[in-house]
Order: structure tokens, then C-alpha cells, then sequence
């Protein structure tokens, strides 16, 4: 059975990566990681390093691709379908309707430019073609997901994979998002793992949003933002951001920046 992980290379998922390369996981026989074409520019200096360090545990990291997701979305004319014909496989825009009605769009871009790729590459590990029937327990599948999201879990439908996660069933304790941050810490101090996410990902908190307007993506997110504002073929107009309102009409200071204290204490004894 092939131990491959769906790497994200975010904080968790890194941190499964590098605790098979150190030997307190089992070795991987290949980790994949979907480049969406718009990771922001730490994830992909974070790829590269992850490349050198699993190259010289002999692990292979591997990057599939399925197209470019901020390009794919700025030709959508009509609604799931590209200029040229194709399917686009849509991002979850908020939505506002003229007479103030408030949605979401269905998200399918996870499935189409991550999962879909990294099966696909799963199926060329194992050697089998599209459609060739797998033989049942052929792989264990790896996803970085810690114990503080053991609501996304799923077990796998498909008698050729199974579903492992490491990080909850496969270690002494259950790790969480905060513990992954200190075992980096504590094994690789030099390195600043970043959130794995599309510099315009509709599913960014306030925090994310503010570090992104600390560097050049922002000018990005904001462009992108104003351009999905009338989508072709759907109905009302498209934010990014929960609130509905233009990127960069939003204030996303925090009471510190105006000169409030902080009153919340981290040091885990307060309300213990």
C-alpha cells in the first residue's frame, strides 16, 4: 500500500511532510501538492524548501496542475462555462442581489484544482490508466488535518484508498493547528510556515486578509475583486469578502492599531 500525502504545504500539512522526513511518521512514498497557479508567494518559497528537505529524505514531491484558477475565473463569460467553451469549476463568491438578497456561489474549485489533479497522479504512482478498474487497498491517502478541524475527516469512498490522518490518529497525542506551529519551532526555528490559501480565496478571515494587505498581493486581491463584480451570467454582483463590500473600501484595523490595549492574555492559565 503507497503512503501519499495531499500536500497543501501550509502549516499542517508541512508539518506531516517533514516528521516522515525526521522518521517520527512513516516514510512517504510521494507527497503531491495542486498549484492552483495563485498560491500566495510564501507558499511557494515554502514548496521549494520542502522539495530540497524530502529530496534528501528520498520522498518525492511532486506538483500537478490543472490550470490556472484567477485566469480560468477572469474568462468566465456565462455562468460555469469559460469564453472558449470549457467548464469552469466556480470559486464561492459572496453574492448580492439588487434587491439585497445575500449568497454564496456553490465552491467547486477545491475539487476540480486539487483533488481531481492529485487523484489523477495517484492513479499514474500506482500505474493505472483513466478509468482501469484499482485494486482495493492500494494506497493510504495522507491529509494534513489536525484535531482542531476533525470536522472535515472523511472516509473514502472508493475501495482503492483509504483516508489516513497522521496528525490525529497517527502520533502519541492528537496534534493540533498550535501544536504543528511548535514542533516547527522547535525543529526547524529558521523557517516561517505559511497558510495555505489563494491570494483571493473568499474563505479568508479578517487576520488573512490583514497580513495580505502587508505585502504586493493585495493589490492583486483587490484587482481581482473588482473584476468579478458583474460575472457574466450570474445574477447580482460578486465580493470576496463576507461582507459584501469592496476589498479595499473595508477596514480591517484591529483596536490595537488605534491605539487600544489588548486585553487578552495567552498565557493559557487564565481561564483554565
Amino acid at each position: 500500500m503507497m503512503k501519499i500525502l495531499s500536500l497543501g504545504a501550509g502549516v499542517q500539512s508541512s508539518t506531516v511532510l517533514l516528521m516522515s522526513c525526521k522518521g517520527e511518521l512513516p516514510k512517504l512514498d510521494a507527497a503531491i501538492f495542486a498549484d492552483t497557479g495563485w498560491e500566495p508567494e510564501a507558499v511557494y518559497d515554502n514548496l521549494a524548501w520542502l522539495e530540497t528537505v524530502a529530496s534528501v529524505a528520498g520522498i518525492p514531491l511532486l506538483v500537478v496542475r490543472a490550470g490556472n484558477i484567477k485566469q480560468d475565473a477572469l474568462v468566465s463569460q456565462v455562468r460555469g462555462v469559460k469564453s472558449e467553451g470549457h467548464r469552469w469549476a466556480s470559486m464561492p463568491y459572496y453574492t448580492q442581489s439588487s434587491d439585497g438578497n445575500a449568497g454564496m456561489i456553490k465552491r467547486q474549485c477545491t475539487a476540480e484544482y486539487k483533488i481531481a489533479p492529485i487523484e489523477k497522479k495517484i492513479r499514474e504512482l500506482l500505474g493505472y490508466k483513466k478509468r482501469q478498474r484499482i485494486k482495493p487497498g492500494s494506497c493510504e491517502q495522507w491529509f494534513g488535518i489536525s484535531v482542531d478541524e476533525q470536522r472535515r475527516v472523511r472516509v473514502s469512498r472508493k475501495a482503492w484508498v483509504k483516508f489516513y490522518y497522521p496528525l490525529i490518529f497517527g502520533l502519541d497525542k492528537p496534534f493540533s493547528r498550535h501544536d504543528c506551529r511548535l514542533w516547527l519551532k522547535r525543529n526547524y526555528p529558521e523557517r516561517d510556515v505559511p497558510r495555505s490559501a489563494c491570494i483571493g480565496c473568499p474563505f479568508h478571515s479578517d487576520d488573512e486578509w490583514r497580513s495580505l494587505k502587508n505585502n504586493g498581493e493585495w493589490t492583486d486581491a483587490v484587482d481581482f475583486d473588482k473584476r468579478i463584480r458583474k460575472c457574466g451570467g450570474m445574477r447580482g454582483d460578486m465580493y470576496l469578502h463576507r461582507s459584501r463590500q469592496p476589498l479595499d473600501e473595508i477596514d480591517f484595523s484591529t483596536p490595537e492599531d488605534h491605539g487600544q490595549q489588548d486585553l487578552f492574555c495567552d498565557s493559557g492559565f487564565c481561564f483554565v
